[in-house]
C-alpha cells in the first residue's frame, strides 16, 4: 500500500502536529520565561525548529521511500535501530494518551461540565482510531482540510484581539536582559515548536522533489509567525502579569473580549474551543498512527492487528494520572524527550549520512 503524500500533505502534517494542545497555554509560558521580549525568543525557537525541520526533511528525501527504522538501520545497525525506533515508540504512545486526556479535562472544564472525563476521552480515541485504520493518505488529508479551517479562524481571531488590546501591555519590546537569558528561553520554548519528528514514519517518493524543503520550512517560519501573533495578542489584551496566572491563558483572553461590531461572533471563545479539539484531534492521530507505525515494526505485527491494541493501551493509560497537575509534569518531561528525538537523534543520523558519503552514493 503506497503511503507516501504530496510536498503539501507534508507541509499540513507539520502543522498539524506542531500546533495542538500547547497553544492553548502558550501565552502564560512564554509570559512567564521573558513577558514582553516573547516575540525575539519566539524568533529564536523558529529558527532552531526550522534546523531541525531542514535535517528530518533531508533525511527522508535522501533515502527515498524509507522510513526511520529502515534508513537508521542502514546507516547504525540493526541493535541501534531498534533501539531508536522504541525511543520514538515511547514518546509517541506517553505523548498522544496524555494530550488526550489534558485536553478531555479541558473540554470538560468549559463545555460538558457533568460528563466524566473517561468518556470523552474514550470518544476522543475512537475516532482516531478511525482515522489511523484508515491510513497515512486520510490522515494527510485530515491535516490539509483541519489545518486550513484551523489557520483560517486563527488569524482572523487574532487579528481581533490585537483591535481590542493595548499597546502599552506590549512594552517594552526589547528587555534589558542579557543574550544568554534570550537564548536560555529560545530552547526552552522551543519545546512548543517540536512535532517534526513524524516526519520519521513519511516515506518520501519521488514526488516528493526539492520542492519538499520549501513547503516545510515555510510551514514552520509560518508557524513561528503564528505563534507570535497568539502570544502578542494574548498579552495585548491581558498584560503580562494578567496572563501568568492562567493556564488556559488563550481562552483566558478570548472571553475578556466582547466585539459588538460582529453581532453572531460576539462569543469568540465557542470558535477557539472547536478549532483548539480540530488541532489535538490531528496532533493525536498523527502521534498515534506513529505509535501504530513503530510498534508494528519493533514486534513484527501487521499495522492492522496492533493499532486496536496502542489505541486501548493509550485510553488505559490516559487515565493513570489521578490530577491534571501530573498530566501536565508529564507532557513537560516527554517535551524533554521530544528535543532528542526531534533534534539530537535525527543530527546525529545527518552526520553518519554526511561521514559516509551516503547522499552521494544515491
Amino acid at each position: 500500500m503506497n503511503e507516501s503524500l504530496t510536498n503539501r500533505q507534508i507541509a499540513f502534517v507539520i502543522f498539524g502536529v506542531i500546533v495542538g494542545y500547547g497553544i492553548m497555554s502558550l501565552p502564560k509560558n512564554i509570559a512567564e520565561n521573558i513577558g514582553t521580549g516573547a516575540w525575539i525568543v519566539l524568533i529564536g525557537a523558529t529558527g532552531i525548529a526550522v534546523i531541525f525541520t531542514y535535517v528530518f526533511t533531508y533525511l527522508a528525501y535522501i533515502h527515498k521511500n524509507k522510513t526511520l527504522c529502515e534508513y537508521s538501520e542502514i546507516l547504525t545497525g540493526k541493535f541501534i535501530s531498534r533501539l531508536i525506533v522504541f525511543i520514538y515508540t515511547v514518546e509517541f504512545f506517553l505523548f498522544s494518551s496524555l494530550v488526550i486526556r489534558a485536553a478531555s479535562e479541558v473540554i470538560k472544564l468549559n463545555i460538558l461540565l457533568k460528563t466524566p472525563i473517561w468518556s470523552i476521552s474514550l470518544l476522543f480515541f475512537i475516532v482516531i482510531y478511525y482515522a489511523v485504520i484508515k491510513g497515512l493518505r486520510v490522515v494527510g488529508r485530515i491535516c490539509e482540510l483541519y489545518g486550513f479551517v484551523i489557520i483560517i479562524i486563527m488569524l482572523f481571531t487574532h487579528i481581533l484581539l490585537f483591535t481590542q488590546g493595548e499597546l502599552i501591555n506590549l512594552k517594552p519590546f526589547i528587555l534589558p536582559l542579557s543574550i544568554k537569558t534570550y537564548i536560555k528561553a529560545s530552547v526552552t520554548t522551543v519545546i512548543p515548536l517540536l512535532g517534526i519528528e513524524v516526519i520519521a514514519f513519511i516515506p518520501f517518493d519521488k514526488n516528493n522533489n526539492k520542492k519538499v524543503f520549501k513547503y516545510g520550512i515555510l510551514m514552520t517560519i509560518f508557524i513561528g509567525f503564528l505563534y507570535i501573533l497568539v502570544v502578542e495578542s494574548c498579552i495585548s489584551v491581558m498584560g503580562v502579569d494578567t496572563i501568568i496566572n492562567y493556564h488556559n491563558a488563550l481562552l483566558a483572553t478570548i472571553r475578556r473580549v466582547d466585539i459588538e461590531q460582529l453581532q453572531f461572533f460576539r462569543r469568540l471563545d465557542g470558535f477557539v474551543l472547536l478549532i483548539w479539539i480540530m488541532a489535538v484531534f490531528t496532533t493525536a492521530t498523527l502521534f498515534s498512527y506513529g505509535t501504530s507505525f513503530f510498534a508494528s515494526k519493533c514486534f513484527n505485527v501487521e499495522f492492522k492487528i496492533i493499532t486496536p491494541i496502542v489505541i486501548i493501551l493509550s485510553f488505559i493509560v490516559s487515565l493513570i494520572p489521578k490530577t491534571t497537575m501530573e498530566v501536565r509534569n508529564i507532557l513537560d518531561y516527554i517535551g524533554y524527550l521530544a528535543i532528542i528525538n526531534g533534534g539530537v537523534i535525527p543530527l546525529i543520523l545527518l552526520i553518519i549520512t554526511k561521514v559516509r558519503r551516503y547522499d552521494k552514493k544515491i
